[in-house]
Formats: C-alpha cells, structure tokens, sequence
C-alpha cells in the first residue's frame, strides 16, 4: 500500500469521524435549546402567575403553585447546567476531529 493510499484511507477516515462528532455535538445543542426554551416558558408562567393577587380562597394553592414551579426550574436548571456540560466536551471532540481531518486532507494534498 503506497503512501498516498493510506493517506486518502486516513483522510476518509478522518472525515467520518469529523461528521459522526460534529452530528453528536448537534444533537447535543438541540437538546440544550429545548431546556433552556422550557425553562425560559416555565420562568414566565412564573412571573405571570406571582404578579396576581390571589384571593384569600386559593392563596394556599397559589403559594404551593410557586413553590412547585420553583422545585421545577431547580431542576430543569440544573439538568441544563449537565446537558451544557457535555455539550462543551462533543463540541471539543467535534474541533479536535475537524482537526484532525483538515491536516490529513493537506498532508494527502501535498503527497500527490
């Protein structure tokens, strides 16, 4: 196997694995942008409910409305907070493999 060969075996290679992170860095943004949309609905069902006034009959249900929405967004919150962290680690993997296929793509340039 000349060399040439085994470089255009390595650049496709490379280039597989660049796509397969940069699809799994891509999965992972979407999930992130679904928390933070669920978090920014839930933050404003919040406020709209805190700025009524409730009556005296259902203060007791308001009150316990807010403190579940409260619990809610803690851990919505906190489930992003994990989902943005393995987004930062795809989206390293997905640059380094990019990387890795651009210079395999101008070694094989340079060998031919």
């Amino acid at each position: 196997m000349s060399r040439g060969s085994k470089l255009d075996r390595l650049a496709q290679i490379a280039e597989l694995k660049a796509t397969l992170a940069k699809g799994e860095a891509a999965n992972a943004r979407a999930a992130a942008d679904g928390l933070a949309l669920n978090i920014r609905h839930l933050q404003n069902d919040r406020r709209a409910m805190a700025a009524e006034t409730p009556d005296p009959a259902t203060a007791r249900a308001h009150a316990a409305w807010l403190r579940h929405c409260d619990g809610a967004l803690r851990d919505l919150r906190g489930e992003e907070a994990r989902v943005r962290a393995e987004l930062e680690g795809k989206l390293d993997r997905a640059r380094y493999e990019e990387g890795r296929r651009q210079v395999l793509e101008k070694l094989k340039s340079q060998a031919s």
